[in-house]
């Protein structure tokens, strides 16, 4: 199936703002429609203002100011990411749309990205000790979606890689169902990819070694590309997301495409050890699916 229609979630930061060129360059490649999907929710700094107000009972006309100075804020961050929007537009002469909406990301954007055939997503691990609940933004994105993620580090975690998505593919590949959806999933990437590394850790590192075949799995994805190679992974001592990371990088890989390992009716708890490994320790962009 081809890519035709990508989301991409979108704030004011400089990180969202990456995101969006990401998701711009993708989108020309395929010749996809992309929408930019804005959400008008209160930022965790501007709940804590508006808490700090009514537990300083503020008066009623203060607080007002105080909501419509916030209101304004959203209306400017809105404005600066509708202009870049434009601009890429211009440069990569692409089909876009902007679509804002009021309400918590955590509910618009999983219900969004059910009519997107791929969405790209921020994360930030270290974020989520200011977030109320015990899980962050992509994994509640991971197992409430349906659809494949592209989830973008934020800068400051970022490894040297270049400012493209899915030019340069790696697939962590270990013959499970997670890692076959992923594949999947990210076959019209390949396609257009200008190459693609299959990574398979070797047995001692699997659970179930006999489901790994290298010569399989490079004769299936040479059906969708003649640029592809098989590497295998040493074992190490490392977490295993750090492993996969380091070898993408290492071949100049711009996305990582690797499976969830999980359980989606206990997702707050039951992320696979990789996965977790990869979120937690997150260097370039993923491409996951559950």
């Amino acid at each position: 199936m081809a890519l035709r229609d990508i989301l991409v979630h979108v704030d004011a930061s400089d990180a969202g703002q990456r995101r969006l060129r990401l998701a711009a360059d993708l989108a020309h490649r395929h010749a996809a429609r992309l929408t930019a999907l804005f959400v008008r929710e209160y930022s965790i700094e501007q709940q804590h203002r508006l808490r700090a107000a009514e537990l300083g009972l503020a008066s009623g006309q203060r607080t007002d100011a105080l909501t419509r100075d916030i209101v304004g804020e959203l209306d400017g961050n809105a404005d600066l990411l509708r202009a870049l929007l434009s601009r890429l537009q211009q440069n990569l002469a692409i089909d876009v749309a902007w679509r804002s909406v009021d309400g918590m990301a955590s509910k618009v954007v999983p219900q969004q990205s059910r009519y997107a055939d791929l969405t790209v997503i921020g994360h930030n691990p270290f974020d989520n000790a200011a977030l109320p609940d015990d899980y962050s933004f992509a994994e509640t994105m991971l197992f409430t979606t349906g659809r494949p993620l592209v989830i973008v580090p934020a800068q400051e975690l970022a490894a040297a890689v270049p400012d493209t998505l899915g030019r340069s593919i790696a697939i962590a590949w270990n013959g499970s169902r997670a890692s076959a959806r992923a594949l999947s999933d990210a076959l019209p990437l390949v396609q257009l990819a200008a190459s693609t590394t299959v990574f398979v850790a070797e047995p001692s590192r699997l659970a179930h070694p006999d489901r790994v075949d290298p010569a399989s799995i490079l004769d299936h994805v040479g059906r969708h590309t003649a640029h592809v190679e098989y590497r295998p992974l040493q074992a190490s001592n490392g977490a295993l997301g750090d492993l996969l990371q380091d070898a993408a990088l290492e071949v100049g890989a711009d996305l990582l495409v690797c499976g969830a390992h999980g359980r989606p009716r206990l997702w707050e708890k039951m992320l696979g050890r990789v996965t977790h490994d990869l979120l937690t320790r997150i260097r370039m962009p993923l491409l996951v699916s559950c």
